[in-house]
């Protein structure tokens, strides 16, 4: 079970390097799988059917979460036009799927053990809003005065006219452009009817202040609308199937063998890193920059135990903010561990 841990949380390459401090301490960013907020136990196989919406947002939203659940490879997803040719058998249609009771159906008919649907109640950019506002202005007088100007690269001085300015109050036009996507989720096991997961989102946009005549460069409707639908649909996924997120792990700056341990973490290299840390705390027990360095490595390759053990080594020998917030988090991660396992084995 340990090993098992160990292979599906172990987090990737690293991502990128930020110097948090002047001290140098980098922040290194690693992938780490995360278990679902909502454990649906036997459930392996999925169909998504086309949601119910204006246009063509009901397909797009169903298109998004098939595909964000293909890339996350947890569930095994049956093929669209598998589940068209079924509904259309059904006279149903691809957004056929409205209740539980038709779900039931088409899920039974497919071999799923469970099929999402719902309904897409928001889905649009609005009219631009067009305002008015005042802004200072620079326009010159017509009248000229004489003024000293200094070369900033010889020194040397000179006379010249120089236009006199004032600063007025001009109307300037602006647009807003504004765009909203709201979107329910049922997920139901096709077995019992049985609703075993709602959700309801709805994210909004709205630009910055566009000076009219530049309005080339407010963001498409279409992109304003894709980027709302992914934000959703990825939130939603990510409630119902075990997932990847990015997270830094900092690092101290220690000397020798924790500056080389240091830079192969930086490249992605952690047994290296592992290595050093471990020489580094061989050749200084009461290190706490050693404890903690290594304890680091040990939970970003998933031996959650022995971080924990160093890091709690680490606290014991100087009490810091860094220190406290490892343990704590090592602590959270050994709790999610057992969820984790839990959804990997009761699908």
């Amino acid at each position: 079970m340990h090993q098992l841990f160990r292979s599906i949380t172990a987090p990737a390459v690293t991502i990128a390097v930020w110097m948090l401090s002047c001290a140098g301490s980098p922040a290194i960013r690693v992938d780490v799988l995360k278990p679902a907020a909502i454990h649906l136990p036997g459930v392996r196989k999925l169909a998504i059917a086309d949601f119910q919406g204006p246009g063509s947002s009901g397909g797009q939203i169903s298109a998004l979460v098939q595909s964000q659940l293909l890339q996350g490879g947890h569930f095994e997803i049956v093929e669209r036009d598998r589940l068209a040719r079924i509904l259309d058998e059904q006279k149903l249609g691809m957004a056929g799927v409205v209740n539980e009771s038709t779900a039931k159906q088409v899920g039974q008919l497919l071999g799923v053990d469970a099929l999402i649907f719902g309904e897409v109640s928001r889905y649009g950019v609005e009219k631009d809003e067009v305002g008015t506002e005042k802004v200072e202005k620079k326009e010159g007088t017509g009248k000229y005065e004489t003024v000293t100007e200094k070369n900033v690269f010889t020194g040397k001085k000179r006379k010249v006219k120089r236009e006199v300015m004032r600063t007025v109050w001009v109307d300037q036009k602006y647009r807003i452009r504004r765009g909203t996507v709201a979107v329910h989720f049922r997920v139901v096991d096709v077995e019992t009817g049985k609703l075993l997961a709602a959700h309801s989102d709805s994210k909004s946009y709205t630009s910055d202040k566009v000076v009219d005549g530049r309005s080339a460069s407010l963001k498409p409707e279409g992109e304003i609308l894709n980027e709302l639908s992914q934000s959703i649909t990825r939130t939603f996924t990510e409630l119902i199937a075990p997932h990847s997120v990015s997270e830094r792990r900092v690092l101290e700056t220690g000397s020798g063998k924790n500056e080389e341990g240091k830079r192969y973490a930086q490249a992605g290299l952690w047994p290296e890193a592992v290595s050093a840390f471990e020489d580094a705390l061989n050749a200084t027990p009461s290190d706490p920059v050693s404890n903690y360095n290594l304890g680091i490595a040990l939970e970003v390759q998933g031996d959650l135990d022995g971080a924990e053990a160093l890091i709690k080594k680490a606290l014991a020998l100087k009490s810091k903010k860094l220190y406290i917030d490892a343990l704590s988090r090592i602590r959270q991660e050994k709790l999610e561990k057992v969820r984790l396992e839990e959804q990997m084995r009761d699908r």
